[in-house]
């Protein structure tokens, strides 16, 4: 059985980003996707969040949603990679993307494209109770917006900032080599339906 925190070069890549191995096993983490979840991966990238998604939700479903032909086209690839057939590409923007999803026990946000906001409202609407919503962001202004959306709404939120440098060999010595620092910030749904 294949464990969050895939290797980076186990999937097929382009020059989309890649959300790279310890990030998305903490995010895996975060999820806590059950076997019959129904995910959405919003803003999917290459669909190594997707990938892993799915591999957690082995009875569920992963809507991943992504704007750039060329990211649909790495999903797609990945998908077949890992042999898995409970993931649906869904080709175009949030929050329109969205419309017609089924809900959601999990929604994983990982580009907005600046639609935070309207993407927040419909997750509102779209996540089952106590469903959760995962956000990932590189920039210090993303995290504000993500916080600052997510204490208006009144939703129950956490989060933390997450570095990791890792081993390289340089000649007869070894360097930690620093990937981009993250922000992952999780909310959760109350009882009545509404996070």
């Amino acid at each position: 059985m294949i464990r969050a925190g895939i290797d980076d070069e186990r999937f097929i890549r382009g020059d989309v980003p890649m959300t790279k191995a310890e990030i998305r096993a903490m995010v895996m983490v975060k999820a806590q996707i059950a076997e019959d979840d129904v995910v959405w991966d919003v803003g999917a990238g290459t669909g190594s969040i997707t990938i892993e998604a799915a591999l957690q939700a082995k009875r569920g479903r992963v809507f991943a949603i992504e704007r750039n032909p060329e990211g649909v086209k790495l999903i797609k690839k990945n998908a077949v990679q890992f042999g898995l057939d409970n993931i649906e590409v869904v080709h175009g923007s949030a929050p329109d993307a969205l419309e017609g999803l089924p809900s959601a026990n999990v929604i994983i946000i990982g580009g907005s494209g600046g639609n935070l906001e309207k993407i927040f409202d419909i997750c509102e609407q779209s996540l089952i109770p106590n469903g959760r919503i995962v956000c990932t962001a590189v920039t210090v202004e993303t995290a504000y917006r993500v916080v600052a959306d997510m204490r208006r709404r009144k939703w129950q939120y956490d989060g933390f900032q997450m570095q990791v440098n890792r081993l390289r060999k340089a000649g007869p010595y070894h360097l930690f080599q620093p990937i981009s620092p993250i922000f992952i910030i999780t909310a959760t749904t109350n009882q009545g339906g509404s996070v």
